[in-house]
């Protein structure tokens, strides 16, 4: 029966966050970023385009039909389980905090 080599775990991770710097460092110098950028830019110069003719036109313009909003709503059972528990926390770590406060209030006064 073989025995199961331990792993170099620190070695391993390194490796892997290497791999990630490389990765985003490709990402960076071919302009991923860049181009994202730049269509974000299109499309706010194509608004920009479609209501300056509408002016021209004299058609009625609304403000909502040429801004575009990509507001998603990421929240799951999860993150709002997790956001309920860490405002309990919080509000029983700030109580705790001011009752600790008014003991030493006592103690010092």
């Amino acid at each position: 029966m073989k025995k199961k080599e331990k792993g170099n775990w620190p070695l391993r991770i390194i490796a892997v966050l290497f791999i990630i710097y490389i990765s985003l460092s490709i990402a960076m110098e071919t302009g991923y970023y860049e181009s994202k950028l730049n269509q974000k830019t299109m499309l706010t110069q194509e608004s920009i385009e479609k209501f300056e003719s509408d002016v021209r036109e004299g058609k009625n313009v609304d403000i909502n039909d040429y801004v575009i909003e990509k507001n998603r709503d990421y929240s799951n059972g999860i993150s709002k389980t997790g956001v309920f528990v860490s405002s309990l926390v919080e509000d029983f770590m700030a109580e705790g905090l001011m009752k600790i406060g008014d003991i030493f209030k006592k103690l010092f006064t």
